[in-house]
């Protein structure tokens, strides 16, 4: 009863920032995202009559409550050995929650014996955290309901996101918390996601016809707009560095230069440039210019969650 799965983080151009249901963890508006290849968690599940669950996350020990609440959900009662490792920076706001659980509900399913769908299994990886619901599909996906589903296969367009990694640690209020507050207190949250509602279906055109000016565009504005969001929550959520503002603007140089690059922005001080595989380059070297900038993470889309061992 041991099975090992691999999956990978996603970033939202459209982006999940507040849920219409706590419990169910169901989002107030659609979002849309690709799954990233050089984001990649995983997770070894061994089930058997232990004294108690455990998880270690980068050899750390965890809390493993939340994935007792997945294993219960997917009705697997015996106790959980759950080991699991990232390769890239943890509660950093890279999105490592989305890769770690889809991981679990993977794994732990093929440890356990148990046939899932992949509409299942991503509804399993939404109790883990709602994001997680779209790295099982993988690929280009659009989360709206119980589960995400697979729009766009990985082949579908051949673009890089530079992944600008200003600072190492954990960021001080973690997205779950930060979608309460923003939603409660924010006099902006209602617009955001009327916002998000119109911006769904118009990124899902534009992904169809491969428009990279006008996908670029549009993540661009709808990550600022739900940075704005939080800003306005009451305490400001601000979760950008120093690094975070001259990496924005490094794109504004590049794009008056003819580089054609456009940015995102998750919970998190992380900078993710879309652009065309050919301008890849270009845009890789400009990031690490940037003072504060410790790394640049190359990625392409990714395919879904799946079971290695």
């Amino acid at each position: 009863m041991k099975a090992t799965a691999a999956a990978h983080a996603n970033i939202a151009l459209v982006k999940y920032w507040g849920k219409r249901d706590e419990a169910l963890l169901l989002p107030e508006a659609g979002s849309l995202s690709v799954a990233l290849d050089k984001l990649l968690t995983t997770t070894t599940v061994e089930l058997g009559d232990f004294a108690a669950d455990s998880f270690t996350l980068d050899g750390r020990s965890e809390d493993p409550r939340r994935a007792r609440a997945l294993l219960d959900a997917a009705g697997i009662r015996k106790r959980a050995r759950i080991a699991s490792r990232n390769d890239f920076p943890t509660a950093a706001g890279l999105a490592s929650s989305s890769s770690g659980f889809a991981a679990l509900a993977v794994a732990a399913c093929a440890a356990a014996g148990l046939r899932k769908s992949a509409d299942e299994l991503s509804a399993l990886a939404r109790i883990g955290s709602g994001s997680a619901s779209r790295s099982v599909p993988g690929g280009w996906a659009v989360w709206e309901e119980a589960f995400a589903r697979q729009v766009f296969a990985p082949s579908h367009w051949d673009l890089r996101f530079c992944i600008a990694v200003s600072s190492g640690g954990p960021k001080q209020v973690g997205s779950r918390d930060g979608m309460r507050a923003t939603r409660e207190t924010s006099p902006y949250h209602a617009a955001f996601i009327a916002q998000c509602r119109r911006d769904l279906p118009e990124a899902l055109d534009l992904l169809a016809a491969r428009d990279l000016p006008g996908l670029g565009a549009l993540a661009e504005r709808n990550a600022l707009r739900m940075h704005a969001d939080a800003l306005a929550a009451d305490p400001p959520l601000l979760y950008w560095q120093p690094a975070t503002v001259a990496c924005l603007l490094a794109l504004l140089e590049l794009r008056a230069s003819g580089v054609a690059a456009w940015a995102t922005i998750d919970a998190g001080p992380h900078l993710v440039a879309i652009s065309a595989a050919s301008d890849a380059r270009a845009v890789e070297q400009r990031l690490r210019s940037v003072p504060g900038v410790t790394d640049v993470l190359v990625c392409a889309p990714a395919g879904g969650a799946r079971v290695l061992t």
